[in-house]
Formats: structure tokens, C-alpha cells, sequence
């Protein structure tokens, strides 16, 4: 399965948002992050060809920054937008659960509650900040670990 745009993930999220409100970029960072962190851990494949970096706000995705700060959310549809357009998915079945599953559970919050999430002692931001430097790339293998152990401590409760 192919890995996505991380700017056409956060439209998902858009999409699914109330018409014309749109969640800021730290929210839109931080839930595309947990899509790609519940994708690995259920599907075991990253939903993103990007990796994350650990940024002092928590985990930012370069492209979904760069689209905001050049066009912002400006178009009539008030989607992202890349130098080549409005990038589009093709979810399969279970990535299309796994995006619903995170906005559902996660969209309540704001986007500064979800990035005090991933500052927790024990995530992957914090391992990647503390052990590997500001602004390094937090890898694929240790967001699959860290949302397995956060599945299997749900069903433990």
C-alpha cells in the first residue's frame, strides 16, 4: 500500500471538520502524527511517505508546514495545497478506520492539548528530542512501538 502525502492526510482531517472551520496547523500536525502512529501499529505500514521531526511544539511535518505557510488555506474548498495542487488519497478500508478512529478519538482536543500528548514522557517526540537532538527525524520503528504498547495498554484496562 502506498504511503501518503502528509499534506493530503491533514486535508482528510479537514474534510471531515465542520464546513468553512478549519483546525489550525498544530492540530492538523499532531493528528496526521497519530494517524501515522495508529496506521503503523494496526496496519503495520506507515500512512505517510514523510517522517516527522521533533520540533519544540512536538512532531511537525515539513511539506504540511510549508503548505501553510506559503498558500495557507486559502481556495475556495479551504484545502492544503502543495506547489502542484491539492494532493489526493485513495485510502483503503483500513486506513480510511484508522483516520476515522483518530479523529473521533482525538478531535475533541486542541491542537496545544495534543502536543503536550506528545511530550509525555515515553513518546517517540521525547525520545527523538532528548536522545537524538531538536528538529531529528523521529523514525517509523519507534512510533509503531510506541502505538502498539498504547493498544495493548487499552485493552489491558
Amino acid at each position: 500500500m502506498p504511503s501518503y502525502s502528509p499534506v493530503a492526510v491533514a486535508n482528510e482531517f479537514i474534510k471531515k471538520g465542520p464546513k468553512g472551520i478549519i483546525p489550525n496547523q498544530m492540530k492538523l500536525q499532531k493528528l496526521v502524527h497519530l494517524a501515522n502512529g495508529w496506521n503503523l501499529a494496526i496496519n503495520h505500514e506507515p500512512l505517510v511517505g514523510e517522517l516527522p521531526e521533533a520540533w519544540d511544539g512536538g512532531p511537525v511535518f515539513r511539506s504540511i508546514w510549508n503548505a501553510v505557510k506559503s498558500s495557507g488555506h486559502r481556495a475556495n474548498d479551504l484545502l492544503l495545497r502543495t506547489p502542484f495542487g491539492v494532493p489526493n488519497v485513495e485510502l483503503t478500508h483500513n486506513e480510511r478506520k484508522v483516520i476515522d478512529h483518530v479523529w473521533n478519538k482525538y478531535n475533541k482536543y486542541s491542537g496545544l492539548e495534543l502536543s503536550e500528548m506528545t511530550h509525555r514522557p515515553g513518546t517517540p517526540w521525547t525520545k527523538t528530542y532528548f536522545e537524538r537532538g531538536r528538529n531529528s527525524l523521529i523514525p517509523n520503528d519507534l512510533m509503531e512501538k510506541h502505538y502498539i504498547e498504547l493498544a495493548l495498554a487499552g485493552r489491558d484496562r
